[in-house]
C-alpha cells in the first residue's frame, strides 16, 4: 500500500480511535450528542439520466447519515459521521466516514480564537460545501450544481489531514481565517470527468492539497463573503490495457461567495473558477490539454411563512473559458463530444415545507440547456445526450 493510502487511511481512523478512548474514560456515552438524517428523493427528467434512469423516473437517491460529537476535555471536541449516499450510478449507497477529527482548541477569548483540527474534515469551500449533504442546510434539492459539481463531490468535500482555523470578533465584523493541507479523496467519478472514461489504471492523488478560505461577515449574520481555493494535483499509472500513458493533473479550485439577508430575503451569489492542466497522457488528446472552468449564479429566496419558503435561482457553467460555446471541441472531436456538453444554463424555482422541526419536503423545477452538469458515467454517450431538457425533484427529509 502506498504511503499516501496509508495516510488516507490512518488519519480518520486515528480521529476515531481517540473518539472511543475519551469515551471509555469518561465513563460512557452520558456526554455524547448524536444527530442524525435522512433523505429521500424523487427524480424525473424529459432527457438524459441524472441520479439513475430519471426519463422514467428515478427514486435512486438516499442520504442517510449519523454524527456524534463529545467535549473529551474543556480544550478538546471530537466528531465524526458516517454517510451512506446512494446516487444513480454514482454512488452506490455503501457506509463511509463523512468525516472524523479532533479539534483542539489553542486560545479562546471574547475577541478572538484559535484552534487546530486533525483527522478527516470536511473542507470549507464556498458557503455550501461543509453541510452539502444535509438537506435542511443546502438551499435546494442539491447544491447549485455549477459550482458545486455532483460529479466530482468526493474530491473537493474533505481531506485527510491538518487544518488551522482563526476568528476574531468586532463590533463591525467577525473575519474568519481557515489554512489546511492534506490528502484528498479521489473516486471513479473524478476519474470519469478529468480522463474523459474509466481506465484499468490506478487514478490517485499526488501529494498533499492545501485549502484556504478568508470569510467576513456581520455579528447579526446578515452579510456574509468569503473567499475560498483549493490546490490539488492527481495522477494516472496506466493499466496494461489502458490505450493512454501515463500523466497527471493538476487543478485550482477557487470560489468568492456572497450572501445578504434583507427581512423575509435571502440572497445569495458565488463565483468558480477552476484552471486546470494535463500532464502526460501520451496517446490522448488530453495530453498538453489546459482548460479553466468558469462558473456563477444568482439565487433569491423568500421566508414566505416561518414555515415556507420559495427560491428561485439561475446559474451557468462552462468547462473551459476560452470556449463557452463548446465549438472548439466539438471540431476536434469530429463531432464525438458536441459541443452542448462543454456547458450549463440552468433556470430553478423550488419550494421548501418545514411540516415541523424534523420533517422537510421539498419540490423543485429546474430547465436546463445544456449538459455540463452530467455525470458522463451514467451518460456514456456525449453525442446521444439531448441539449434542452427539464427536470423535476421532490424530496423528503427527516432529522434527530
Amino acid at each position: 500500500m502506498s504511503s499516501s493510502r496509508i495516510f488516507r487511511v490512518l488519519l480518520p481512523g486515528l480521529a476515531l480511535m481517540c473518539c472511543c478512548s475519551s469515551l471509555v474514560s469518561a465513563g460512557g456515552f452520558d456526554e455524547v450528542e448524536v444527530h442524525g438524517f435522512a433523505t429521500q428523493g424523487f427524480i424525473k427528467t424529459s432527457a438524459n439520466s441524472f441520479f439513475g434512469d430519471s426519463e422514467d423516473g428515478s427514486f435512486e437517491f438516499t442520504e442517510l447519515g449519523v454524527n456524534a460529537s463529545m467535549d473529551a476535555t474543556e480544550d478538546i471536541r471530537l466528531s465524526g459521521q458516517l454517510l451512506s449516499r446512494r446516487a444513480g450510478e454514482m454512488y452506490s449507497g455503501t457506509p463511509s466516514i463523512d468525516f472524523a477529527l479532533a479539534d483542539f482548541t489553542v486560545r479562546s477569548t471574547e475577541n478572538d480564537n484559535f484552534g487546530i483540527m486533525l483527522g478527516r474534515i470536511k473542507n470549507p469551500l464556498g458557503l455550501f460545501n461543509e453541510t452539502r449533504d444535509v438537506a435542511f442546510t443546502r438551499p435546494g434539492f442539491l447544491v447549485p450544481q455549477v459550482v458545486y459539481y455532483d460529479k466530482v463531490r468526493n474530491l473537493i468535500l474533505s481531506a485527510d489531514g491538518l487544518a488551522a482555523r482563526m476568528s476574531t470578533f468586532s463590533e463591525l465584523a467577525n473575519v474568519s481565517l481557515y489554512l489546511a493541507a492534506g490528502q484528498p479523496l479521489t473516486d471513479e467519478n473524478v476519474e470519469y470527468v478529468y480522463l474523459g472514461s474509466g481506465y484499468e489504471g490506478d487514478f490517485s492523488p499526488d501529494g498533499l492539497s492545501y485549502i484556504g478560505r478568508v470569510l467576513v461577515e456581520k455579528p447579526d449574520g446578515t452579510v456574509r463573503a468569503s473567499l475560498s481555493i483549493a490546490s490539488t494535483s492527481m495522477k494516472f499509472e496506466r493499466g496494461a490495457s489502458d490505450p493512454i500513458g501515463n500523466g497527471g493533473v493538476s487543478l485550482v479550485y477557487g470560489i468568492g461567495s456572497l450572501q445578504c439577508v434583507v427581512n423575509d430575503w435571502t440572497f445569495t451569489s458565488e463565483y468558480m473558477q477552476e484552471p486546470i492542466e494535463w500532464r502526460g497522457f501520451v496517446g490522448s488528446p488530453l495530453a498538453g490539454k489546459e482548460a479553466t472552468g468558469e462558473s456563477y449564479y444568482f439565487q433569491a429566496a423568500w421566508q414566505a411563512r416561518t414555515d415556507v419558503e420559495v427560491m428561485i435561482r439561475y446559474g451557468e457553467g462552462y468547462a473551459d473559458r476560452a470556449d463557452h460555446s463548446g465549438v472548439r471541441i466539438e471540431q476536434a472531436t469530429g463531432g464525438a463530444i458536441p459541443a452542448h456538453t462543454q456547458y450549463s444554463k440552468i433556470a430553478t424555482a423550488g419550494i421548501r415545507w418545514d411540516v415541523s422541526s424534523q420533517l422537510m419536503v421539498r419540490a423543485e423545477y429546474q430547465r436546463h440547456n445544456g449538459t455540463l452538469i452530467l455525470s458522463n458515467r451514467e451518460n456514456p454517450v456525449p453525442a446521444a445526450t439531448v441539449p434542452d431538457w427539464d427536470m423535476f425533484a421532490l424530496s423528503v427529509s427527516y432529522r434527530f
